[in-house]
Parts: structure tokens; sequence; C-alpha cells
């Protein structure tokens, strides 16, 4: 890891939220040492928010930016901005576009808008970190993330992960989970995972399945933990919608699924 004015130019905090869904917890990313960015202040607990502030002490906080606005990425965002003395920006606000550039002593952050998890969702490309820094578009040491209704857009998902591939960086650091240090490999299993998804949610049309909880069994199996279900329902609805847009698959009279005629 890059040095700046002999301290990390990266340093990383874990949030204390892990679950299902957030792997180990929700990681806030501090770029620079004496002028920096906060990036994902996380949830507002208060122990995390005390050790990121302890982080940035003597620093001049530049932002504290957000790749978007769920709760444990944002949730103690307003807090510590505040208490920093720093603008909270986000997309979502209209305080962060897609081109943005925040200033740190270890570079510049780019503001990479990477629509599809949620339609405010953006990510942070630092060229000379070699990094982007992708949010929740990708969760370490798995092949899939969150693309769920009513927010999640397949489309825009993966035309994201292309938009991450063309800036060649090093490695990929998610809002939960390791980092990735072969982003071409991830980008390919990701793009991948979700062609044989789409392939699954067809194949259990063809086999009959025609509502969404129906079409959850016959992709994700009997096996699949209660508190995930809904999160998996959600996620076939995103699949439905998108394969619909394309002319695939549509709804008849009563809302039930089926192939296109």
């Amino acid at each position: 890891m890059m040095d700046v004015h002999g301290g990390p130019a990266l340093r990383e905090i874990l949030a204390p939220n892990a679950s299902p869904l957030t792997l180990d917890g929700t990681r806030t990313y501090v770029v620079g040492r004496r002028r920096v960015v906060v990036i994902d202040p996380g949830p507002a607990a208060s122990a995390h928010l005390d050790a990121v502030t302890a982080a940035v002490e003597g620093a001049r906080v530049e932002a504290v930016a957000l790749t978007h606005t769920h709760e444990d990425h944002a949730g103690g965002g307003a807090v510590l901005a505040e208490r920093l003395g720093a603008p909270l920006r986000s997309r979502a606000a209209g305080t962060l576009a897609d081109g943005d550039r925040l200033e740190t002593d270890a570079g510049v952050l780019e503001v990479v808008a990477t629509p599809g998890h949620t339609p405010d969702h953006v990510a942070f490309h630092w060229a000379r970190g070699g990094a982007v820094f992708v949010g929740d578009l990708m969760l370490g040491g798995l092949e899939t993330a969150l693309v769920a209704a009513p927010e999640g857009d397949l489309g825009a998902y993966l035309a994201s992960l292309e938009r991450v591939r063309a800036l060649g960086a090093r490695v990929l650091y998610p809002a939960h989970g390791p980092p990735f240090a072969d982003p071409a490999a991830a980008l390919d299993a990701y793009a991948r995972h979700r062609e044989e998804r789409l392939q699954q949610v067809l194949a259990a049309l063809q086999r009959g399945a025609a509502g969404v909880g129906e079409i959850v069994d016959a992709v994700y199996g009997a096996g699949l933990a209660a508190d995930l279900r809904g999160a998996a329902a959600a996620s076939v609805v995103v699949y439905l919608q998108h394969l619909a847009a394309a002319g695939r698959v549509e709804r008849d009279a009563a809302g039930r699924w089926r192939l296109a005629r």
C-alpha cells in the first residue's frame, strides 16, 4: 500500500454490523493522510464513528462521500460529517455527479456512476492507487451482490460492471468483504453468475413455475436460509423485469409469469 506523508494512504475501519447481507460488516475507507476523503461512513454506531474520527484526527477532511444511501453505508453520515466539519456528499442528494473529482493528498478520487444495485450508486476511481472503491456493486469473496426490487436494475448493473472493467484497476475495494486482487477475473465471474441466473429463471418458467415464490424455489432450492428468502424473491423480480424488457418473458392476465409467446 502506498504511503503519503509518512503514513498509509489508505486505511479501513470495519463497522460492527455483520449480517448475511453485509458479511463481516461495512468497510469505511479513508483515503489520504493530511487531506482526506472518507468513503461510506457506515451505520450510526457510536463506537464506529469514534474510530473513524480518531483515524482522521489532525487531517483536513475534504468530504464524507457515499457510494449510495443505504443505511449500512450512510446511517452515520450526517453525524460524522457534522463532527468533522466536512460536507456529506452523495449522488442521491445531488452533491456528487459522474466525473466529479475529490482531492486528497494521496491523489484524486473520481466519481464513476455505477447504477444497478441502486439508481444512485457510484464508485470512486483512485487512479494513483490503482484502485476502485466499488461499494455494493460487488461483495468481497463472493461472485454476486444484491440487485433486487424495487431499486435494482439488472441491465444497468451489468453495464456498471463493464464500466469498472474499463478503468483497468489493479484492485477493487468493496464495502463488504475483502478486496478483489484480480479485477478482470472477478468481473468475469460476476457477469457469468448473472447470465447463469437468467438461464435458471428461464428454465424454471419452462418447467411451469409461474409465481415469484415458485421461481425462488426452483432457482435457489429448498436449502435457502429463511432470512435470505425475501432478498432472493426481490432478486428474481429484477431478473424477470430484465427478461421482460428484452421480450423474453411476459405476465398473463392473472399476473403470473411465463415465457413470451
